[in-house]
Order: C-alpha cells, then structure tokens, then sequence
C-alpha cells in the first residue's frame, strides 16, 4: 500500500522507474567476500544526475554528489562505492532485533528483526507500519513478508519482497552504537534510492514512527541546493565546488546530509536557526548535527557536524520544484 507522495520522494521514483542504470552496483549481502559490491544510489549517472553521490554510507568511497536536488545520483551514489562494512564476514558487533521504521520514504515501511548470535536475521518486512512479532500478516493490510538477512560486524543487509506484488525492498545498513539507529542504502526493485536513508526503533505498542503534525503548511518547505564555503570549514569529507542538495518538507530533512525525522529538528517556532539532531552518529562522513539558519523566505545558511569531527559550513539556495 503506498502512501501518499511523501517528502516528494514519488517524483524521486518516478524519475528512476526505468530500473537501474548501466554500472549501478547491488545491494552486497553482509555475509559476503570483503569488500563486496555495496548499493549505489548511482552508477554511470541518470538523466536525473549527473555525475555525483553522497559521502559513502556503508564503508564505502563515495563520490561528488549531484547537482539535482532531489534527482538520482551518478558516479559513486548516494551512500554508494564499494561497501567495506557491510561486504565483510566479521562477527556481527550490533544486535538488531526489534521493530525499526524507515522514514524520509514514500512507503511508511517497517520490519521486525530477529538476529541470531552468527548474525543471521530473519523476521518480517511491511510496507506500511512495524509489525509485531506475532504477526503474520502475509498478504494482508500492510503488505507484510517474510524478511531476511545478515549483520556483520556494525553493518548488516536484509530484504523483503511483498507477497501480494513482489515488489522487494533491500537494505544496506551502519548500525549505531547505541543500536538506536540505522542509516545506508534502500534499493527496491524498480530504484536504488538516491540518498542515505535511515531507521529508527518503532517504540512498544506503536504502529509505526510517530509523525507528529505533518501536515502544516510552511514556507520553509522545498528542495535547496549547497556548496560549500571552504574557508569556513573544516575537514575533507565535503568538497568545495560542489552542489549538494536537501528536501525540507513536514518537518523532515532528506537528502545528501542525511535523514532527519520530525523529533530530531527544534520547532520553527523555537526561531532560527533550525536545529537537527545530534542523533546516534551511523556513518563517520555523514552529519550528525545540522544548523539552518532560515528567514521568512527560506533557509539562509547551513551548518554542519560530522561524528568524525568535521565542521562545515554552506551557502544555500532554494531550487525550484
């Protein structure tokens, strides 16, 4: 079941509706050869493009990223390369189970993750709510499957397909150490989606993420384009000469800094600037704290904080949808 057209992801896929193209690279199962191929939100470059992709988020080199905010990435992907963490066989250092929801998607997506203690997963994956583990919601409301998968070391892959139209979701993963959160790669099977995307814990008897008032009118709301302003940052994990883009909408962020859910940003009306997170740092080049400096028109600056230390610092403007 699909929900409505969240956080303009839908015009993401429908742009990518094509399939694949030519040299992106699969999800690596995290129970593979080290140093296995990783998912890329990006091969050779779409249409949509260009060259580019996110800081790599699943131990992998990622690339410049693209101009196009909110379009597919190119060369390296979104959180794309080749996956280090997730391709290795280590022994899983992470324990997964539990309900977990992905958000900043068009599908309120959700599983539930059994591990065992070699670091296989099995479970069940829905396309709208975290089912329970006494679910068996096989075809039903939701679209629920049978889900599996492997975590390895702090990384880990799992996958569903939906019995009633096996349309499959796969997932590549860094694992929080706190176990709290989870942000990497999303292909489904008509897209590798082009941006990190994250999960978080579904709390108990909740059916999916709560997504507080989402559906506030805001003049904030839109897709903007970054570069970055080197003499006021420090670290090389963003580069200069570069456009980055980020969607705001409904209170949420998504986009080549990360995903950012509702509670993890300050109300608009705390004043500016925005504050995003910090939340459990995943992987070391993606933010981990955000700063937007907004007036009545828009966001105005961007301030941003990595886990491995880096600082930085962009000028930003509003794209056009």
């Amino acid at each position: 079941m699909r929900s409505r057209d969240w956080l303009g992801a839908l015009a993401l896929l429908a742009l990518l509706s094509c399939g694949r193209t030519a040299g992106q690279a699969g999800v690596a199962d995290a129970g593979s050869s080290a140093g296995g191929s990783g998912a890329a939100a990006g091969g050779d470059g779409s249409s949509a493009g260009g060259t580019g992709g996110a800081p790599a988020a699943g131990g992998g080199k990622g690339g410049a990223t693209s101009s196009d905010p909110g379009g597919a990435t190119g060369q390296g992907g979104a959180a794309g390369g080749t996956a280090g963490a997730a391709g290795t066989t280590d022994r899983p250092t992470a324990d997964v189970s539990g309900r977990w929801g992905l958000f900043v998607f068009e599908d309120p997506v959700g599983v539930f993750l059994r591990q065992e203690a070699d670091g296989t997963i099995t479970g069940q994956g829905c396309t709208s709510g975290a089912p329970g583990e006494l679910q068996t919601n096989e075809g039903g409301p939701g679209v629920c499957s049978a889900l599996s998968g492997r975590v390895s070391g702090q990384s880990a892959s799992f996958g569903f397909p939906t019995s009633a139209t096996q349309f499959a979701y796969q997932a590549t993963v860094v694992i929080s150490a706190d176990g709290q959160r989870m942000t990497g790669t999303l292909t489904t099977s008509t897209a590798n989606i082009p941006y990190p995307v994250a999960w978080r814990r579904v709390p108990e008897g909740a059916a999916w993420l709560d997504r507080g008032d989402l559906m506030r009118p805001d003049p904030l709301d839109g897709p903007y384009e970054l570069t970055l302003i080197p003499e006021e940052s420090v670290g090389n994990e963003f580069v200069a000469g570069t456009t980055y883009w980020i969607r705001y909408a409904e209170h949420t962020i998504l986009g080549l800094l990360g995903s950012f859910w509702t509670d993890e940003i300050s109300p608009v009306g705390m004043g500016s600037p925005l504050r995003v997170g910090p939340v459990s740092a995943t992987v070391p080049e993606l933010p981990d704290s955000l700063l937007l400096d907004f007036d009545a028109t828009g966001f105005t600056g961007v301030t941003a904080s990595t886990p491995s230390g880096g600082h930085y610092r962009f000028a930003i403007t509003k794209a056009s949808q």
